[in-house]
C-alpha cells in the first residue's frame, strides 16, 4: 500500500502549530488536556497527580519518569530491536483499554502519564497516546526519523480504519517498519497506508482530542470549538480533525450545530471516502429528519464496510426507508454475523433465528451496558422495553438522548422513544 509522507511545513502552518502550543499551554492551566478525572489513586504509595505540566513545544519529548524506559529501549542493538523493544516494553505494561466505537474521548495525556497509567484496566488511552508514547521512547532512544503516523487505510479491507470516525487510527513509522501500537508489534511500512505527521499535525491531532474531550464532557463550549478549528487548520491534509469537529458541533453547536457539522462531514469525505464518515453523516442527516439521505449514507457505509456491525446496525434501523430506495441493500443482521468485534456478537443474537428469549435478553442487557452509543443503545432498549429506556433518559446527555430515540421512531417503538425523552407515560 502507498506510504504518503507529510509535506513540509509552510509559513502559515507554522503560525497556526504555534498557536495550538499557546492553546495546549493554556490547557495545561485550565486542567483539561492532561487531567484525570477525580478518582482513586492507582495504588496507595504513588497517587496519580491531577496535572502533568503540558509539554507541547515538543510534544515527543520524554521527562525524567521515562528515562529509565528509554535506557531499556537504547540498550538493543539496532534501530528495528529498538523500534520492536519499545513496542513490547508498552504492551506488555498495558492493562488500560484503548478507546473504541460508542465510547468517549480520554484527555491526551503527557508521554509520562500515558506510561504511568497503562497498569490500570480503569482507564482509557487512545492509539493517539500509544503511538506517541513509543515514539518518544524512540527518539530519545536515539532514532530522530521515527515519526506518528496517521493509518489512511484499514487493516482489513471490509471494515473502516478507524470504526469511532473522530479520533483517527495512529501507528508508530519506524524506518522501513511501522509499530502497530494496539497489539504491540512490528510490520513491514509498505504493508500499512499510513501518513506520517509532522510537528504541526501532531498539534493538530492533540487538539483534535482535546476538543473531543471537552466536547464530550461537559467542557467550556468556546474552548471545545477553539481546539477543533485549530486542529483544522494545523492539520487539513487528513479529515479526521474535520470529523473531530463535526462531532464537536454537534455537541456544543446549538440549532446550527448539524448544518455545520453536515458541511464538515461532506468536506472530510471529499479527503477520503471512508466508510465510518459516511456513518456520522448519517447520524446528522436522522438528526435534521432527511431520512433518505440518511439512508442512502447508512448504505454506502456498509456497502464500503460489510463486515462492519455498526453500519449492519443502522441497516436494520433503516429497513422501512431501504424498502423504498434500494431492494438490493445488504441486510444488516449479516453485518452483525460478519462482525469482528466483541459485541456484535450480542447483537447478532437479537436479529438471528431460534435464539432462545432467555438468551436474548441477556444479550441485551450486555449490549446495553457496553457502549453509549446510541444506535446500539436503541438496538438494546427494543430487546429489553421500557424500563431500558427509561435508563437511557438518565444515562444520555441530551443529544444522544435525542438520537437514540430517533433510532427507536425508525424501529417502530415510538413508545419507547418516548421514555428516553423522558414522557413517563411512554406516549400513552
Amino acid at each position: 500500500m502507498p506510504v504518503v509522507d507529510a509535506p513540509a511545513a509552510k509559513p502559515h502552518r507554522t503560525r497556526v502549530v504555534l498557536a495550538v502550543v499557546g492553546l495546549l499551554l493554556v490547557l495545561g492551566g485550565g486542567g483539561a488536556w492532561h487531567t484525570l478525572r477525580s478518582r482513586r489513586a492507582l495504588d496507595q504509595v504513588r497517587p496519580i497527580p491531577t496535572e502533568v505540566p503540558p509539554q507541547a513545544n515538543d510534544p515527543l519529548a520524554a521527562g525524567a519518569e521515562l528515562q529509565e524506559v528509554v535506557a531499556r529501549v537504547r540498550a538493543e542493538r539496532d534501530p528495528v530491536a529498538r523500534a520492536r523493544r519499545a513496542a513490547e516494553l508498552v504492551h506488555q505494561r498495558r492493562q488500560a483499554a484503548v478507546v473504541g466505537e460508542g465510547e468517549g474521548a480520554p484527555a491526551p495525556r503527557s508521554p509520562e502519564l500515558v506510561w504511568r497509567v497503562l497498569p490500570s484496566a480503569r482507564e482509557r488511552v487512545s492509539s493517539l497516546d500509544l503511538a506517541r508514547l513509543v515514539a518518544t521512547l524512540l527518539r530519545s532512544a536515539g532514532d530522530p526519523g521515527v515519526t506518528v503516523a496517521e493509518r489512511t487505510a484499514p487493516a482489513r479491507g471490509d471494515e473502516p480504519a478507524d470504526p469511532t470516525g473522530m479520533l483517527g487510527s495512529f501507528v508508530v513509522r519506524a524506518g522501513d517498519h511501522v509499530v502497530e501500537v494496539a497489539d504491540g508489534t512490528l510490520t513491514a511500512q509498505a504493508s500499512v497506508a499510513h501518513q506520517s505527521l509532522d510537528n504541526a499535525a501532531l498539534a493538530g491531532a492533540i487538539a483534535a482530542q482535546s476538543a473531543l474531550e471537552l466536547a464530550t464532557n461537559g467542557g467550556p463550549r468556546d474552548r471545545a470549538l477553539q481546539y477543533a478549528s485549530s486542529a483544522v487548520d494545523a492539520w487539513g491534509a487528513s479529515p479526521t480533525p474535520l470529523l473531530a469537529r463535526a462531532r464537536v458541533w454537534i455537541e456544543v453547536g446549538g440549532t446550527s450545530g448539524l448544518d455545520l457539522a453536515d458541511s464538515d462531514l461532506r468536506a472530510a469525505i471529499a479527503l477520503r471516502d471512508d466508510p465510518a464518515a459516511h456513518l456520522a453523516r448519517a447520524r446528522v442527516l436522522l438528526a435534521m429528519d432527511r431520512l433518505a439521505e440518511a439512508a442512502t449514507e447508512s448504505l454506502r457505509a456498509a456497502r464500503m464496510a460489510p463486515a462492519w456491525g455498526t453500519a449492519g446496525l443502522a441497516m436494520i434501523a433503516l429497513r422501512p426507508v431501504l424498502e423504498r430506495l434500494d431492494a438490493s441493500a445488504p441486510e444488516g443482521c449479516d453485518g452483525l454475523r460478519r462482525g469482528r468485534a466483541p459485541w456484535t456478537d450480542d447483537a447478532y443474537a437479537l436479529c438471528a433465528p431460534d435464539v432462545p428469549e432467555e438468551a436474548r435478553r441477556a444479550s441485551a442487557t450486555r449490549l446495553l451496558s457496553g457502549s453509549d452509543d446510541p444506535l446500539r443503545a436503541a438496538y438494546a432498549a427494543r430487546t429489553l422495553g421500557a424500563d431500558a429506556a427509561r435508563s437511557l433518559h438518565d444515562r444520555l446527555r441530551s443529544g444522544p438522548r435525542r438520537e437514540a430515540a430517533r433510532w427507536l421512531m425508525l424501529m417502530g417503538r415510538g413508545e419507547l422513544a418516548a421514555l428516553v425523552l423522558g414522557d413517563v407515560d411512554g406516549g400513552r
